[in-house]
């Protein structure tokens, strides 16, 4: 799979699923998630995301879990919201990298050739850029074909030439 490092806004970015950020209530609060509740039919996105809870009988989702749900007016099939942080809002390079992996093996599923993720762990999560880049990296390290892009969407050219720099591209 192929790596694109990239500076915008990724819900604007096409993709057949988007990795979004996400906390274990599954509450559409902050971050990507946010963003994607204030766009046309973004409560759509919500409605379906909040039925997951109920549906399992649980209050909170555990870190590492990686819930899908329907596009609303984004231009993806599908988006997977990927929890990387814990009830506390702590994260770890390990538990990145093992929710990308769990995100990235449901994009296979579903039969996606290209995904766009934004850096996991690094809003309301303690992780810095170079740790974000760093469990992709560890992510990346498995074969992932079928897919064949990965567009990783960034706010601004510092945090893309971190990674550049960690993913030695």
């Amino acid at each position: 799979m192929n790596t694109e490092i990239l500076v915008g806004d990724v819900l604007n970015v096409p993709a057949d699923v988007l990795i979004s950020t996400a906390n274990p209530w599954l509450q559409m609060t902050g971050g990507v998630n946010l963003a994607i509740i204030l766009r046309p039919k973004g409560e759509l996105v919500h409605e379906e995301l909040q039925r997951y809870l109920p549906a399992t009988g649980r209050r909170i989702v555990e870190p590492g879990t990686v819930v899908r749900t329907g596009p609303g007016s984004l231009p993806v099939k599908h988006i997977l919201h990927a929890v990387a942080i814990d009830p506390s809002y702590d994260s770890s390079v390990e538990l990145v990298a093992s929710t990308i992996t769990t995100a990235l093996t449901h994009a296979r599923e579903l039969g996606a050739k290209v995904v766009s993720i934004p850096a996991l762990g690094t809003g309301f999560g303690p992780l810095s850029m170079e740790d974000f880049a760093t469990a992709l990296k560890q992510a990346l390290a498995t074969d992932w074909s079928p897919l064949e892009l990965l567009k990783v969407v960034l706010k601004d050219e510092e945090a893309a030439q971190t990674v550049r720099a960690v993913l030695e591209m």
